[in-house]
């Protein structure tokens, strides 16, 4: 599913707060509960999905099967600041022009991959991103990042970082290796926190490794 305010669903009023990790990580599971998604569930997702999905799978266990994630992040490994690209694109500075007001930071997504995309498929990624309006909640996304103690989202990801630690169903994590955002260093602290993980490295793959790797899906259907 598209989280609000991206892709093509609704859109926030600009007088509307913006929505928490912990409120998305509760839509999805009002989505599920309305839709009547019941076990044997396999979670999947990528990126900031990633700790979304988790966040789900911890509050769905009786129905949990198992999880999947692509490229992603639960928690800063010891020592690290984050990852540049995306402290930079948080500077609240550079946020509003770089995420919102202009596609720059949409655009620098989709030209992550390895090999490079198309232009129709990098076009059709940006598309439901066409004004400052429809961008607005990239820059929220990106603000919601916890880099530190203080910020307001940072107990919730880091009471998921530490819940998944307790999860005991099969694990898959599909990787690529050329991500210059979430290098081998989050994958070991992943690794940590998910032991039984199986790791399935997609050799020349960047951080869209859905994208870069359209062979994930019989990795995950094996799974």
């Amino acid at each position: 599913p598209d989280q609000l305010g991206m892709g093509f669903s609704e859109r926030l009023g600009d007088d509307e707060p913006a929505y928490t990790v912990a409120e998305r990580v509760a839509d999805l599971g009002r989505l599920t509960d309305a839709l009547g998604v019941d076990g044997p569930v396999v979670s999947v997702g990528h990126d900031w999905g990633g700790i979304i999905s988790l966040g789900w799978a911890l509050d769905h266990r009786d129905d949990l099967r198992g999880v999947v994630v692509g490229n992603t992040a639960v928690a800063q490994p010891p020592g690290d600041f984050g990852p540049p690209l995306i402290r930079l694109a948080h500077t609240p500075g550079v946020r509003p022009f770089g995420c919102v007001a202009t596609p720059i930071f949409v655009r620098a997504t989709s030209a992550l991959s390895s090999p490079a995309l198309p232009k129709d498929v990098r076009d059709a990624l940006a598309l439901p991103y066409g004004d400052a309006h429809r961008r607005r909640s990239v820059g929220d996304f990106v603000a919601d990042i916890p880099f530190s103690p203080g910020h307001a989202s940072y107990p919730a990801v880091a009471a998921i970082a530490e819940g998944i630690k307790t999860l005991d169903v099969p694990a898959l994590m599909m990787w690529g290796p050329r991500d210059p955002v979430f290098g081998e260093r989050y994958l070991r602290a992943l690794r940590e926190r998910l032991p039984q993980a199986q790791v399935h490295r997609f050799e020349g793959a960047s951080h869209l490794v859905t994208e870069d790797a359209p062979e994930h899906v019989d990795a995950v259907a094996a799974f």
